[in-house]
């Protein structure tokens, strides 16, 4: 459970925070109205000289990115404080790693009317409208981190400080995939010139082994260099940009994009230490979508270098016992000595027996004794007593020290509770105070219970000078009632608790309803390579060969490859990357075989992410795929006239990084009309993902779909080789402009224009067979979405053998080592910084690119450029999304040098283009 208040007030002690602590804390948060009201906007701009300072608030949202929506995960976020060891990169599922408020830290993030309000683990990834955050520009959620209690020194005239906190936040991205820590944030300017560092510690992960998670060595970074001028450090605070736009990244590995306006880079040595957590790109301008949301916020510090005078509670209850503490600072370094507070009369108030109360350089602390106080407001001037000597101060902006004595609470009194906003894990309470109940309190405790156990721990909440407080809880369980008792507190007297009852709602229900387990499979799996005796020829009755396309056999940026396997996989519980033992190569009549030089072996575990040079497939190395193909055996031919059908028994599955998202094809049917036009159709069945929710894997049900539509079929012939239609095809389905989660430039959700630039690869599968891959994840990895991997798209060739002298053999195989891709334009064009290399080669037999085949149709010659863009596009709330599923993937597209790490993980998973989001 997490409680976090509206009011941003908090106890220094374990006292309850005090209107006047309350302030200053609010400052840190940059409300300038809130600063303006409370006078500490007011201080003389002139100050001049080294002056020692406490109480520096830092507000900062880093940049728009850190609040943005991300492919996975569901949103970037702050947390405060240095977040533990998740013990493996996988989004956080509930709120024990999070925090709104730790120490001196605090997230807050903008409500509709512009307030900060504290940041929720419900509202992370919500915008100051109550909306999800998308991927697009200008799409955040705002947040920032708040860190108090700042302490050094500053110089005005000379546009100087030295300046220090202590406290620790937390930047996550993807949702938790990826995320690091800094602490010990400390500020150094000279003549407005400087920089601020902390140390900086996290966790790295390996992209092709999701098993690696370790904690990275903690070093000094370079969070931001400011280039300002004296005149910017006022005797307030500052508002400081920090250096980005011209920046060079220096040696990182996706290469820095230098044009446009939003072009530049965080410091080096910042980057740096990212390509070790994975987030390098995330950091400078590379060439994508996203890279507006990395240029550096501004920086808030809020301070007064006037003489102060703050009492920890401006109100006080009649004969308070513990009297009045002040704690005072900024006096001046040469003012030491007993302070003195005198009444306009001249009366001195007396301190409290007992207690110290020293000054000494211009900061201290004192307790009065206020036994003798009548109930109202009362004034003091401060003076410094040195022997006899008594020196006024002078406290800026106003000389007065207030002190308001009230009636104690109320033996018989007790808050009103009022409850709203009541949600399934979440509620909103407001506390009130009756009128004749005396006091009013300056804040409450707040406790929730349930069973009589205390569920978590209590919230202090401050009231403000009628007595009036509220408070969001969340992190709650659905469909379950609470006792939530408030108990009053005048400074630390506590009053008569209340108590009342609030039973949260019910979850959504879901819309899936799930099908009956798969079918065991009917043989054993079979994970060893084996030569089949006929080299991979057809068998009795007719063959079936095919490998989809070159995208369904190619690298991945998470999980190793995309791969096929045998049989109906099963459910393995959640989106996560494959074992050994929920893989096969074999299962009845289906094979999955592959080039072995010029022949064609049974796949296996072992070489399933392997080319037939012995090299693993990569998206690093542009062209390079596997080349499998699902064999089906034993198919059932019929002709009559000049139509023919074939129907085969059996089952393969196609797995998408690593086996994050899969789906599964049975019993396909071939029919060719007399028109030479046909079809091949299957029951298909899967499992979906949610980019929002983690936990959520659900069963697809199953239906019929139509793999592949064929014109210009012979089918009098005896084998039968055709590319199924993609080339030049519409998608119509029913994913056009669909609801996906940040819809914007940064989500296609339908088919891109054809172009010039993409004709060459321009079209889509089947529409009904799309539309299935909305519910996989896989979405727009099969149409051209303008993404990375248009060109791995395109239909491969397929052979059916009606007799059984058909032997398959491997065509010609070229994968260079690295890539030379076109990035996109934020405009929607296309623009090729290099030459081109070849993409992938269809690995069929025949024909070969380039030639005629019994569509009628040329194969792709695929040398033409390949279009980086949106591959995340068409992903919505129900399905895997951007780094969960190459599904058109967002745009992650890899580039060589980015060797591990969740550099890949968090920006290329799921086939998102690291040009664009990374």
């Amino acid at each position: 459970m997490t409680l976090e208040s509206h009011e941003m007030g908090r106890p220094r002690s374990r006292r309850l925070p005090a209107p006047g602590i309350g302030t200053r804390i609010l400052a840190g948060l940059g409300i300038t109205g809130l600063l303006a009201g409370f006078g500490l906007m007011a201080a003389d701009p002139a100050e001049a000289a080294s002056t020692p300072i406490a109480g520096v608030d830092l507000s900062w949202a880093l940049n728009d990115e850190v609040g943005g929506g991300a492919h996975f995960g569901g949103c970037n976020f702050l947390s405060a404080g240095a977040s533990g060891d998740n013990g493996k990169s996988a989004v956080w599922t509930d709120d024990s790693l999070y925090s709104a408020s730790e120490g001196n830290v605090s997230i807050t993030k903008p409500d509709a009317a512009g307030n900060q309000v504290p940041a929720t683990w419900d509202s992370r990834c919500l915008d100051a409208g109550g909306s999800q955050v998308g991927t697009g520009v200008g799409s955040t959620s705002a947040n920032q981190v708040n860190l108090a209690d700042g302490t050094g020194s500053v110089d005005l005239e000379a546009g100087s400080a030295s300046i220090s906190w202590d406290g620790a936040f937390t930047v996550v991205f993807y949702g938790g995939m990826t995320y690091w820590s800094v602490d010990e944030l400390t500020l150094e300017l000279e003549n407005g010139k400087g920089t601020l560092t902390g140390t900086a510690g996290g966790f790295g992960a390996d992209m092709d082994d999701p098993s690696t998670w370790q904690p990275l060595t903690e070093r000094t970074v370079t969070l931001a260099t400011i280039d300002a001028t004296p005149a910017d450090l006022t005797a307030s605070g500052a508002t400081l940009t920090p250096d980005y736009r011209g920046v060079d990244a220096g040696n990182v590995g996706t290469p820095q994009t230098r044009e446009g306006d939003d072009w530049g880079s965080w410091p080096q040595d910042f980057v740096a230490f990212h390509e070790a957590t994975g987030q390098s790109s995330y950091w400078y301008s590379s060439g994508g979508l996203a890279d507006p949301k990395k240029v550096a916020a501004p920086l808030t510090l809020s301070f007064d270098t006037s003489a102060s005078a703050t009492p920890v509670y401006e109100r006080l209850p009649r004969d308070f016992p513990e009297g009045a503490e002040l704690r005072f600072a900024n006096l001046g370094v040469d003012v030491s000595g007993e302070p003195v507070l005198r009444a306009a009369d001249g009366g001195e108030l007396a301190k409290l027996g007992g207690t110290p109360a020293q000054i000494t350089a211009g900061a201290g602390v004192g307790t009065w004794d206020v036994s003798s106080l009548a109930e109202g407001a009362h004034e003091f001037t401060l003076a410094v007593r040195n022997g006899t000597a008594e020196t006024p101060i002078e406290l800026s902006p106003d000389p007065a020290i207030r002190l308001t004595i009230v009636e104690p609470l109320g033996p018989t009194a007790s808050p009103g509770i009022a409850v709203s906003d009541v949600d399934a894990s979440s509620f909103t309470t407001t506390l009130t105070w009756p009128a004749a109940g005396g006091g009013p309190p300056t804040g409450y405790q707040v406790q929730l219970t349930h069973g009589g156990i205390a569920v978590g721990a209590a919230l202090q909440v401050p009231a403000d000078a009628t007595g009036q407080g509220s408070t969001i809880v969340s992190g709650l369980t659905a469909s379950t009632e609470y006792a939530i008792t408030v108990t009053p507190h005048l400074a630390t007297q506590a009053g008569t608790p209340a108590t009342q009852q609030v039973s949260t709602g019910t979850p959504p229900t879901p819309t899936t309803t799930p099908n009956p387990e798969p079918p065991a499979p009917t043989t054993p799996p079979t994970t060893e390579p084996t030569t089949p005796t006929d080299g991979g020829a057809s068998a009795e009755g007719a063959t079936f060969y095919w490998g989809l396309n070159t995208e369904a056999t190619s690298g991945a940026f998470f999980g190793g490859c995309n791969f096929l396997a045998a049989g109906k996989t099963g459910d393995t519980g959640s989106s996560r990357v494959w074992n050994a033992d929920e893989y096969r190569s074999a299962d009845g009549n289906v094979t999955i075989i592959k080039p072995n030089g010029s022949d064609f072996q049974q796949a296996s575990w072992g070489t399933k992410c392997v080319d037939r040079t012995g090299a693993n497939v990569s998206t690093s190395r542009l062209g390079s795929h596997t080349e499998s193909q699902v064999r089906i055996t034993g198919g059932e031919a019929t002709r009559s006239g000049s139509e023919l059908t074939v129907q085969w028994r059996g089952s393969f599955t196609v797995a998408f990084y690593g086996g994050l998202t899969y789906w599964t094809a049975t019993d396909p049917i071939l029919k060719v009309g007399g028109d030479g036009r046909g079809t091949i159709t299957a029951t298909a069945s899967g499992y979906g993902a949610s980019m929002t929710d983690a936990s959520k894997w659900v069963r697809l049900s199953e239906r019929t779909i139509t793999l592949a539509n064929l014109t210009g079929v012979d089918a009098s012939a005896d084998v039968i080789t055709t590319t199924p239609d993609y080339l030049g095809v519409s998608y119509s389905g029913s994913g056009q402009s669909q609801g996906v989660v940040g819809g914007d430039d940064g989500t296609a959700s339908g088919q891109a224009p054809q172009t010039a630039l993409n004709s060459s690869y321009w079209g889509s599968f089947p529409s009904d067979f799309v539309d299935f891959q909305k519910e996989t994840g896989q979405f727009s990895y099969w149409f051209t979405s303008n993404g990375a991997r248009d060109a791995y798209k395109p239909t491969i060739p397929l052979t059916v053998s009606l007799a059984g002298d058909y032997t398959p053999t491997a065509g010609a195989y070229n994968a260079p080592a690295a890539p030379t891709l076109t990035q996109s334009n934020p405009s929607g064009g296309t623009r090729v910084p290099n030459p081109v290399a070849p993409a992938p080669a269809p690995s069929t037999t025949a024909p070969a690119v380039g030639a005629a085949t019994s569509s009628g149709r040329a194969t792709p010659s695929e040398t033409g450029p390949v279009a980086v863009a949106n591959e995340a596009s068409g992903l919505q709330i129900g399905e895997i999304s951007a780094p969960m599923v190459l599904g058109g993937g967002a745009g992650l597209l890899a580039v060589a040098g980015l060797n591990w790490s969740i550099s890949l993980l968090v920006r290329r998973r799921l086939g998102l283009d690291p040009h664009l989001f990374g």
